[in-house]
Formats: C-alpha cells, structure tokens, sequence
C-alpha cells in the first residue's frame, strides 16, 4: 500500500541493480546506511534533512530533494525493517508514490549491496508508456550509477591505506 491506497489498485514498476564492494559488511552498512552521507555518492539526490529526532534505525524520516526526468521533487521517506547489517526499507511519506529496499549480503571480505526500487506512476492511460520509455531506463542509469559510486569510494578508501 503506497499512501493509503491498495498496491493492487495501481501498476508496479520494479527496478534493482547490485554492486559487490571489497569491504567487510559492517564497513559497508555503516556508511551506506548513514542517508547523512548519501549526497558524496547517490545521484541526484540532496539537501536532506531529518524531520524527526530519530537519525538511524526504525521510524527515522528525513526529507530531500531529488531530480526526477528533469523534474525537482521534494520527498521525504521513513524507515522501516531495519536491521543491522541486513538492510531496510524505505517508504514515501511525501512525494510519488515509492519504497526501496536495501539488502546487504557479506561473504569474506566482500559485500554485496543490492537496492530494489518499486514504484508507481499514477498518471492514467500514458503512465505506462512513460514508465517504459523514461522512467525506468533513467532509474536504472542512476541506480548503477549510484551503487558504482559507492563502490568506487571504497576502493579510494583502501588505496589510501
């Protein structure tokens, strides 16, 4: 259910992408669960701001600004599911309707993060077409992208060391 209203009411797109980072798990989670940080590396995203006491973990909201197909959004999200070292869910509290999911899987020294995104685009008849031929390619440039990111700052990381 998206903001009161049934999932089944409205079609559902789902876009995922994964990186596998050369970083322990609790390295990896710690830094990628810190939305405080997501700027240095998510694309398209900035200006967050909490909007609730809570700064990590179950009930955190924070509310930011994001560039859609062009367009500037201001959204705000809360977490749910939280579990360290495993991952979250993020739901929309303000904005389109949309949830993430973050999971993060560790084997030896490596972590693998994969984010799913599910959303809808409520705008009748040409909605779909607009998903196909926009929204989805354009989310998966920058879902790649972003995990790329995140990949890539921790290999700087290791350089350093």
């Amino acid at each position: 259910m998206f903001d009161g209203v049934p999932q089944e009411a409205m079609p559902l797109t789902k876009v995922e992408a994964s990186v596998d980072i050369r970083a322990p798990l609790a390295e990896v989670f710690a830094y990628a669960s810190d939305w405080r940080r997501w700027e240095d590396w998510w694309d398209g995203v900035s200006d967050f701001k909490p909007t609730t006491g809570l700064t990590r973990g179950n009930g955190t909201r924070y509310a930011y600004k994001a560039w859609i197909a062009g367009i500037t959004l201001n959204l705000e999200t809360e977490i749910h599911d939280f579990v360290e070292n495993v991952g979250w869910t993020g739901v929309v509290i303000k904005g389109p309707p949309h949830r993430t999911r973050w999971v993060f899987e560790g084997h030896d020294n490596q972590t693998r993060l994969t984010y799913i995104l599910e959303y809808t685009l409520p705008i009748p008849v040409l909605g779909p077409l607009l998903d196909s031929l926009l929204m989805r390619p354009g989310w998966r440039r920058r879902l790649e992208k972003s995990l790329q990111n995140l990949r890539i700052f921790f290999e700087r990381q290791k350089a350093k060391f």
